[in-house]
């Protein structure tokens, strides 16, 4: 059985179609077709149904492809985690990063392992946190840059930044007509009563603002649950709630005065941003050489004055 005809089932029944899957490995669909046929020829029976609209599996290809997933997913990692052996940084190497960070951080760690890993082929994903933290459990990324990360045993987590949190409101101006000003300094028991609009778990401020404010005995007034962060700007500037974030990553509307800010009294509410990595890839080679440039970029950035307000985790 050729590994080749067997990743090329697995692909065209995880895309459901010859078409989608030919772009997703580069290869003609002509010559993925060969590949899948010649694999029903070794087994013997038929294990997609052809359509007008993409195939499906048979019942026979059903059971296949769980054991044929298992064994491309086995071949995948040994192919990344060779150089554990041979000691030459090569391969492919996943990095997930949060939105908010790629713009900062992405280009000089792709930049410095072009140059200096020329054998490691990077790949970086672009995702929200919650498709971070779902990479990570999918063994989809090497390493992950992931913000106060709540994992088992098997992950190895190192803090590198410590970033304060803010309560956000709208400008004054916008307040005095629709709420109520923020506070000079915030407390804890404030968020039970300025109307809140916070991200939805697993979001990493609304776990940590969920914890904090359980093991404080204080009900956060939370008034609406929103996916993403654009969304939640766009209401507190309106007037609609308050929330809570870095001023880093909304830095240009506290500037511009589109939103004010309230530090908290407590020092406790702030987000440390982990890298983390699952511990069966400890050893490999290529993956702890792409960590140390992480990790690097990272204290230059923060020297910089480039990720204002952030520090050290261990400062």
């Amino acid at each position: 059985m050729i590994f080749e005809d067997l990743s090329a089932f697995v692909a065209v029944a995880r895309h459901g179609s010859f078409a989608r899957a030919a772009v997703d490995l580069c290869i003609a669909q002509s010559a993925l077709s060969k590949r899948v046929q010649r694999l029903e020829q070794r087994v013997g029976v038929p294990l997609l149904e052809r359509r007008a609209r993409g195939v499906a599996l048979t019942e026979v290809g059903q059971v296949f492809l769980a054991r044929a997933e298992r064994v491309v997913a086995e071949v995948a990692d040994m192919e990344r985690n060779l150089s554990a052996v041979t000691h030459t940084p090569s391969g492919e190497v996943r990095v997930a990063m949060p939105q908010r960070s790629c713009a900062l951080l992405a280009p000089p760690l792709i930049e410095r392992c072009r140059a200096e890993l020329p054998l490691v082929d990077l790949q970086v994903l672009e995702g929200t946190p919650a498709h971070v933290h779902a990479w990570l459990l999918s063994g989809e990324a090497d390493i992950a840059l992931a913000y106060n990360p709540e994992l088992g045993a098997e992950f190895w987590i190192k803090p590198v930044l410590v970033e304060p949190l803010y309560l956000f409101g709208a400008s004054p101006a916008v307040a005095r007509k629709r709420g109520t000003p923020l506070p000079e300094v915030c407390s804890l028991s404030d968020l039970a009563n300025y109307p809140l609009i916070l991200p939805k778990k697993p979001h990493s401020i609304r776990v940590l603002i969920d914890r904090l404010c359980a093991g404080h005995g204080v009900r956060p007034n939370i008034i609406y649950e929103a996916e993403g962060t654009h969304t939640i700007r766009g209401m507190v500037e309106r007037g609609m709630g308050y929330t809570v974030f870095s001023k880093s990553g909304w830095k240009y509307a506290v500037d511009s005065g589109a939103l004010a800010v309230a530090p908290f009294s407590s020092p406790l509410v702030n987000w440390r941003l982990c890298i983390v990595r699952h511990r069966k890839d400890i050893s490999a080679v290529a993956v702890n050489r792409v960590n140390e440039i992480l990790e690097q970029e990272l204290d230059a950035l923060v020297v910089s004055g480039a990720w204002p307000y952030a520090r050290r985790a261990a400062e």
